[in-house]
């Protein structure tokens, strides 16, 4: 699609071959927060090494990190022009982003997944979002937009020797703005086609020792293409820090969203999903959050971090089926909690070594109400918990001026696995070739324990006695990293070897329907991201990723076909001139098949253009833009229909 925005995206089964949207911000900007301790470090970096976090929970630039990270700071969030966040990681190597529908974006990491992304964890602020009864992350429904994001870390490996079970493939870790980067006032609306009806608002003021942020949208489409698709939602978010002493930082966040989704298909009899038969109807859907975190940062070698957050989510299916297909009243509720606690410190045990250790516990409640009118057993209840405990660490110790060490695993318990203690432990050695260059060399293990549905769900659809295995992954990888300041130009480079076992796998040919555990899938590959800055006015960063997956097909599910075997992007971002800015951006995906409802589809050709220019006003500074997006036609997203 085409739009004429400062961000957009439009979702679809078929995506249009162009959408148009434009954009308008205006805003009294200014002020900024004082530097953490985490902050403070940052400074002390070489700057043109991108620093993370999420790997370790230790400050590091990319250079000394034990896996491969993708970065997204804001500079390309704002340069992008995208609505929908999904749609950022489009610039990140291997990913491939599809839409079953405007409440199911789909986000792939080297595959093996359908609408449910099982094997991805997503954090925001350090909160997990990942869903336990179905697996994977409601992106349409995240209390969060884009213009309240800062930067995204996108760990590419598994990272549950930091972030625990689920963070088996990948890792997004999503990092808000803070309130004192705010200050002012901002109003931005969209205006685009297929309905694209957007409008945010926000109020941050600075002082000493107070900030705050409010924040306000509302977003409305018309959604997938042949789909009863439209949504309206509703945002609302704030975030208070405090600084009680120069060496304390308290924040407290709370956030909300409402939406209703429309959901079908106009012919219901050929809805693809599990082979259902849905009558189109509007899915109400509510998703909030609180959370709290306090930092203290004696000096620049010491951190101690507590956080505590509660989440809950609500979400509610009600329709009659058409009368083919017995025209029976079907609805299903359900409410899902959670509450987590953990604190970390970091220190300087020995000379040239740093240490973070931490714990945590997180309570995770459902309770479910299905009912099919005329259905034997009918209604039923599953009302289901997990208690869920963890300590983590991590040493980086540099042993030789040339060569780093990083070793650290989480130690975890699941009540709903019948209390099962699972380790995941990583080591990596990074060699520093030159100040410039670095070699990594990584090993971890990781598992993924069964969702809610997988594990104990019973209704007319699913029968899941338990006893189910966690999932295992073993992977292996060498990564290189190159700067070369001379031609403006960075280098990332990866091959792995990801082994699986004990696959978590839906049984289609049966019902009612049944998770088993069966089968393996190995999963080799290259990965490559170049950033060039051309002159100092134009930037190209380029990505590739080819892979394969080698697996015994258990149950007749085609995991081999679960990835494209070549993924490749390029963004151009070009300075036209001080208060001119324009982006294009090509992606291009192979053919592949999804799982789980999903269909084969094939290759994928995506083009976007983006112009934002800024305006002075008095008192007050503003951006329009405009967006168009799919500019090569109609291509096939999730389903081939």
């Amino acid at each position: 699609m085409t739009r004429c925005i400062a961000h957009l995206t439009r979702p679809r089964l078929r995506i249009r071959s162009s959408c148009l949207a434009i954009s308008l911000i205006l805003g009294c900007r200014g002020g900024f927060a004082e530097p953490s301790g985490e902050e403070v470090m940052e400074d002390q970096f070489f700057k043109d090494f991108p620093i993370v976090i999420s790997p370790t929970h230790l400050v590091q630039p990319l250079a000394d990190s034990p896996v491969a990270v993708t970065v997204i700071d804001r500079e390309l969030i704002d340069a992008m022009g995208v609505r929908q966040i999904p749609d950022l990681l489009r610039r990140v190597v291997g990913y491939v982003v599809a839409y079953e529908s405007n409440l199911v974006p789909v986000v792939s990491y080297h595959g093996l997944n359908g609408g449910y992304t099982h094997r991805m964890q997503v954090l925001i602020d350090g909160r997990s979002v990942y869903d336990p009864v179905f697996g994977g992350v409601h992106w349409a429904t995240l209390p969060l937009v884009i213009e309240d994001i800062e930067r995204i870390e996108v760990v590419r490996g598994p990272n549950a020797a930091t972030d625990g079970a689920n963070a088996f493939l990948s890792t997004i870790s999503i990092i808000t703005r803070q309130a004192a980067e705010d200050r002012g006032t901002t109003l931005q609306t969209r205006i685009g086609n297929n309905g694209i009806r957007d409008l945010y608002i926000r109020q941050g003021q600075t002082s000493n020792p107070l900030d705050y942020r409010l924040s306000a949208a509302f977003q409305e489409d018309q959604g997938v293409k042949n789909r009863y698709d439209s949504q309206q939602t509703y945002y609302l978010a704030g975030r208070l820090e405090s600084r009680p002493s120069a060496n304390t930082q308290v924040s407290a966040q709370i956030g909300y969203k409402s939406g209703d989704f429309q959901y079908g298909f106009e012919d219901p009899t050929t809805a693809p999903s599990f082979g259902l038969c849905f009558s189109p109807h509007t899915r109400p859907i509510h998703d909030g959050y609180a959370q709290l975190r306090w930092e203290h940062n004696p000096n620049a070698t010491e951190q101690t971090v507590f956080q505590t957050y509660f989440s809950e989510l609500k979400a509610k299916t009600a329709y009659q089926q058409p009368t083919v297909c017995g025209g029976l009243w079907d609805e299903r509720t359900y409410l899902v909690r959670r509450y987590d606690a953990d604190v970390r410190r970091r220190w300087t045990p020995f000379e040239n070594a740093r240490l973070v250790v931490g714990a945590g516990a997180r309570l995770d409640q459902v309770e479910a109400f299905d009912q099919v009118d005329g259905f034997p057993g009918s209604p039923w209840r599953n009302n289901v918990e997990n208690q869920h405990q963890r300590i983590f660490g991590n040493l980086e110790y540099r042993f030789a001026k040339e060569w780093l060490l990083n070793m650290g695993g989480l130690l975890e318990r699941h009540s709903l696995m019948d209390g099962e203690v699972f380790f995941s432990p990583r080591i990596a050695l990074n060699y520093h070739l030159t100040d410039a260059q670095t070699l990594r060399f990584g090993w971890s293990r990781a598992v993924r324990i069964p969702s809610f549905l997988e594990e104990t769900w019973n209704n007319d659809l699913w029968a899941q006695k338990g006893g189910l295995a966690a999932e295992t992954i073993e992977s292996r990888e060498i990564g290189y990293l190159g700067q070369f300041p001379d031609w403006g130009l960075r280098l990332d480079l990866r091959i792995f070897r990801n082994r699986t076992r004990d696959l978590l796998n839906i049984v289609f040919d049966q019902s009612p329907l049944q998770t088993l555990n069966g089968g393996y899938a190995t999963i080799t590959g290259f990965e490559a991201q170049t950033q060039w800055d051309i002159t100092s006015t134009t930037t190209l960063r380029f990505a590739y990723a080819f892979t394969t997956i080698d697996s015994d097909n258990p149950f007749n599910i085609h995991y081999t076909n679960s990835t494209p075997r070549h993924i490749s992007d390029l963004f151009l971002r070009h300075q036209l001139r001080d208060d001119l800015m324009a982006s294009l951006g090509f992606n291009y995906v192979s053919n592949m098949e999804w799982l789980e409802g999903g269909t084969p589809v094939s290759s994928a050709r995506y083009l976007d253009f983006h112009l934002a220019r800024k305006l002075k006003l008095p008192r007050s500074t503003g951006t329009i833009a405009f967006t168009a997006q799919n500019l090569l036609g109609d291509q096939a997203s999730y389903l081939d229909t």
